[in-house]
């Protein structure tokens, strides 16, 4: 019977194969190199039939002029374009993955089609001149070229995993800080960096390069720089606040990372949450020795503006990110 039934599975797939229904293949970056040395990888999904990418979890770090960056649903749409070559290109874009108003694009060109019956598949580096062959660039006018890699056919997307983010407070310092990262949490619990104890606070989030989707979005960090009279995190799940700290204060903020968990962002206008996901409140303790406080309380938020704070957000109740219930 068992036997039957895999053969019944295997006549459904030629089938399906034969007129033209086929399943998203999942395809991972392999090799992938700039120009500048940075590199790419992550995974999507692509629907050979309808031209359609589902999902993308692509991972770029960081080189001249750019800083490293996670390319997920939540912060980045991906479509199937003509560029003049055999093969429709892969676009990639983030709307403001370069700041306000400027869009950061990842554009990668396969030499053939991608159908899951051939793997590899070599990425186009032979129109490289032109734009339209492997590509990063901001508003696609200043690009860094892909030289070498290609796309491999895998059949299993990268697992779904929950961390749980805690806070930690210092009273000589009046700050608090919050990690998802076991190793610090463990340095933290043993004097590693001394004055600091759990407040008992925490939410849940995604695991950096979880597999991605809805809303989601890679969280960036930033470390201040005590030259510039700081010494404190800053996160941020918004791509354009990511680039803009950058840019705005490059000395005073040093880029540490542009994914330390993934989790939600609330709908930009009214700060509502998607799905049963629940608010994440930050408040900027507004001195010169700049440290922010991320809590899932409201009543903390609350009692902390009381104080002095200033709550920063979307929408009339400032909600900053949204966390896994």
């Amino acid at each position: 019977m068992r036997a039957l039934h895999r053969v019944l599975i295997f006549a459904l797939a030629l089938f399906a194969a034969g007129n033209g229904v086929a399943a998203s293949h999942l395809w991972a970056l392999s090799g992938v190199m700039f120009d500048d040395g940075a590199t790419a990888s992550g995974t999507f999904s692509y629907d050979d039939v309808t031209g359609v990418i589902d999902s993308q979890n692509i991972h770029v770090t960081d080189g001249p002029n750019y800083l490293s960056f996670t390319y997920v649903p939540g912060n980045s749409i991906a479509y199937v374009a003509l560029q003049g070559n055999p093969q429709p290109g892969l676009i990639f874009r983030s709307p403001e993955g370069g700041g306000e108003g400027v869009a950061r694009d990842l554009r990668i060109t396969p030499v053939s089609t991608l159908n899951g019956t051939t793997s590899p598949v070599a990425i186009d580096l032979a129109t490289l001149a032109g734009g339209s062959g492997g590509v990063e660039c901001y508003n696609c006018g200043f690009a860094r070229f892909i030289v070498a890699g290609s796309l491999v056919l895998i059949m299993l997307p990268p697992p779904v995993a929950l961390v749980q983010v805690d806070e930690f407070y210092n009273a000589g310092l009046d700050h608090y800080f919050i990690t998802a990262n076991p190793a610090e949490k463990n340095d933290l619990d043993t004097g590693v960096h001394p004055g600091w104890a759990r407040t008992g606070q925490s939410f849940k989030a995604y695991a950096a390069g979880s597999s991605a989707g809805g809303s989601i979005n890679p969280v960036c960090r930033y470390y201040g720089n005590p030259l510039a009279g700081l010494d404190s995190h800053f996160y941020s799940a918004s791509a354009r606040e990511c680039f803009e700290v950058h840019f705005k204060y490059p000395t005073a903020w040093t880029f540490e990372s542009d994914n330390v968990f993934q989790i939600s962002l609330p709908d930009t206008a009214t700060g509502a949450c998607p799905g049963s996901t629940i608010p994440v409140y930050r408040v900027w303790n507004n001195r010169v020795d700049s440290n922010h406080r991320y809590t899932i309380s409201l009543v903390t938020r609350d009692a902390f503006v009381a104080m002095g704070y200033i709550a920063e957000g979307y929408g009339p109740n400032a909600v900053i990110m949204c966390a896994v219930p």
